[in-house]
Order: C-alpha cells, then sequence, then structure tokens
C-alpha cells in the first residue's frame, strides 16, 4: 500500500502532462523555424521567401517527433542547389538554435 500512495503522489496529473508537451511542442515549432531561417539563408532565399521556407520547415517538424524529417528536407534542399553543407553540419546549428529557444523561453 505505501509503495502505491507513493507511485499516485509522484504521478504527474494529466492537466500537467499536457501542459508539459504543449511548451515542448511550441519550443520545437520556434527552434524549427529558426533553423529554416538559418537554412534559407544559407540557400540564398530572399527575405519573404525564406520566411516560407522556415515555415516549411516548421510543418516538416510537427509531421514527426524526431529530429531527421527536418534535417534531411535541409540537407535536400542543400543538395540540389549544390551547397556543401553536411548533415553534422546542419544538426550543429540545430544544436546552436535549439539552446538559443530553451535559454530565451519566457514561458
Amino acid at each position: 500500500m505505501r509503495s502505491e500512495s507513493r507511485t499516485s503522489k509522484d504521478a504527474k496529473p494529466k492537466s500537467c502532462v499536457r501542459f508539459e508537451r504543449h511548451v515542448e511542442d511550441r519550443l520545437i515549432g520556434r527552434r524549427n523555424i529558426l533553423l529554416g531561417l538559418w537554412a534559407g539563408a544559407q540557400l540564398g532565399l530572399r527575405e519573404e521567401r525564406c520566411a516560407i521556407y522556415a515555415l516549411q520547415i516548421m510543418v516538416a517538424g510537427m509531421m514527426s517527433r524526431g529530429l531527421d524529417d527536418v534535417v534531411d528536407r535541409i540537407a535536400h534542399d542543400f543538395a540540389e542547389r549544390g551547397i556543401s553543407v553536411t548533415r553534422g553540419q546542419i544538426l550543429v546549428q540545430l544544436s546552436k538554435v535549439h539552446r538559443l529557444v530553451w535559454l530565451t523561453d519566457e514561458q
């Protein structure tokens, strides 16, 4: 009985889990937009087209929970344009943007 009360006491209410998931999704969306803006600049896109591209990258990230769709899309677009940026370099930029978004979040 003791362990039951501890686990129920330690368990988060569903509303907290949903809220945390919402915050995480919002931050990942912001991260992907910033990564898309960086990638768009590397592709030489003009301001409006760069913003549209960043939104497309954000949507690619929303379609799956992992990083692969976003990174693969950017790597493909770079390769199509003959831009020599490796997957590793894209991941480094993603990591930089990820830290920036989490550090500057004003929940």
